[in-house]
């Protein structure tokens, strides 16, 4: 099932984020921006998620994700937390600190509402529900960060 942005979800990002959170978006599988609010960019959501995971590689990471783990890192001085609602949608949140319970209450009612949406059966590879080997949230493309530093040539 692909989900589609919704107005739905731009508001409870909005209610998660004007109760406690710093930020807060949905990234599908593929890596799309289904919805954000706060202070996190268009294009940030995707590699806050892959990093994160990236920096907690672990062999059960992607089944403890699957079976509702939410995990967090300390990134650039920001806590982010990942979480999986409903086995589509990674729920990627900017903390006001290490823990916070809000972001838990969040991906709780995204998975509620993703319920509500009709199942078509498609989870996520390898979990469970489609016969695929893929290891799920690991498959987030995961974007290098690196600065390039220009080098004068030797002379001969």
């Amino acid at each position: 099932m692909r989900v589609v942005p919704s107005p739905a979800f731009a508001r409870a990002l909005q209610r998660a984020v004007d109760d406690e959170l710093v930020a807060a978006a949905l990234v599908d599988r593929d890596g799309k921006l289904i919805a954000q609010a706060g202070t996190i960019g268009d294009g940030e959501a995707r590699p806050l998620a892959a990093t994160v995971i990236h920096r907690l590689k672990d062999p059960d990471l992607a089944s403890r994700m699957l079976a509702g783990e939410i995990v967090s890192y300390l990134l650039d001085g920001r806590h982010v937390a990942v979480g999986i609602a409903k086995r589509r949608l990674f729920v990627v949140g900017v903390l006001p600190g290490p823990i916070c319970e809000r972001f838990a209450e969040l991906r709780d009612e995204i998975e509620k509402m993703l319920t509500d949406l009709r199942d078509d059966g498609a989870p996520w590879p390898g979990s469970g529900g489609s016969g695929g080997t893929g290891s799920g949230p690991a498959e987030l493309p995961l974007v290098e960060l690196g600065i390039t530093v220009g080098r004068e040539r030797g002379k001969a």
